[in-house]
């Protein structure tokens, strides 16, 4: 039933081209004529299906109808994530750029949760874009992350800026993987910005989810012979555990610690000078704050918390 109706629909879509609007759709029904049309690779009627179903997000947003606007916000992510499988990079652009006003929206009407879903389809989007070798919509989806990161962190939003750090950290490792280097060190450089203000917040967890994320798309960034985002990660590493320090959050700092010496052995192995120059003197300047005194502190605050309650063990 529902294939016979997008099959109506989709005539009259042929038959109304140049039309500003399609015609009220169910929701899932547009969902699933957005997805085949990307199979047709028919650009101009899924920015039509695209655009209906962005102005619902936006009235869901406006209305404060949190569920509704996370349930509209996935559907334009699979369409999204679908174009860009395809190789449709205008329809991915075009996607990127319709949920950004959705965010503003969900962002003034403090929807945490609708935020982390846009955030997450951001990063997913942007992942699959990578994965094609679209430098344009991968920098795209950064840029809009690391747009949100600062508000979230601004405002506030733990919740909301783990879920960027996780979607930035996404696409960090993707287009590194793909070595597109110049997206690759921007997106690493949103990335550490948002990892150093989660840290001034004292948001513990995104600071560390940051610096291990910075780790690994750091070794990845020394495997594919990307100097520039090896040293731009080293940099943020030491940035972010610098912040920790002075805001007393002990396990980033430690973190910190360790990723710089990971990524220091790993490029003096493949004689990537700068990057193990910057987290030798980074690691020297950690060396001041006893950072195995700290360690030490933090093991034992580790084995306290396995204690049983009332055992004296």
């Amino acid at each position: 039933m529902i294939k016979l109706i997008s099959s109506h629909i989709h005539t009259y879509l042929r038959e109304n081209l140049g039309a500003r609007r399609i015609l009220p759709l169910d929701e899932n029904e547009a969902l699933e004529l957005g997805l085949t049309l990307v199979d047709e690779k028919n650009e101009a009627d899924i920015k039509e299906v695209l655009s209906y179903l962005s102005e619902l997000a936006m009235k869901y947003a406006k209305e404060g109808q949190e569920s509704d606007t996370k349930r509209l916000i996935e559907y334009i992510k699979e369409i999204g994530k679908a174009a860009a499988i395809a190789g449709l990079e205008p329809i991915v652009v075009n996607t990127l750029l319709l949920l950004s006003p959705v965010a503003r929206e969900a962002c003034r009407n403090h929807m945490a949760n609708a935020l982390v879903s846009i955030a997450l389809a951001f990063g997913e989007i942007g992942k699959a874009a990578a994965g094609q070798k679209m430098e344009i919509p991968a920098k795209i989806a950064a840029s809009c992350l690391g747009e949100m990161g600062n508000t979230a962190a601004s405002k506030k939003g733990k919740k909301e800026t783990i879920a960027i750090i996780f979607a930035l950290g996404e696409i960090g490792k993707s287009v590194t993987w793909q070595r597109l280097g110049d997206v690759a060190s921007s997106t690493v450089a949103l990335l550490g910005e948002t990892g150093k203000v989660a840290a001034s917040q004292k948001f513990e967890d995104a600071a560390l989810n940051a610096e291990l994320l910075l780790q690994e798309i750091g070794a990845g960034a020394i495997e594919k012979d990307l100097s520039e985002t090896v040293d731009i990660s080293v940099r943020f590493i030491r940035d972010i555990g610098k912040t920790a320090d002075r805001q007393g959050l002990d396990r980033a700092l430690l973190q910190a610690a360790y990723s710089l010496e990971t990524i220091k052995f790993n490029a003096e192995d493949r004689y990537l000078m700068s990057a193990s120059i910057i987290a030798e003197v980074a690691l020297l300047q950690f060396e001041k704050l006893e950072i195995q005194r700290l360690e030490d502190k933090l093991n034992r605050i580790s084995r306290g918390k396995r204690r049983s309650p009332g055992t004296g063990l």
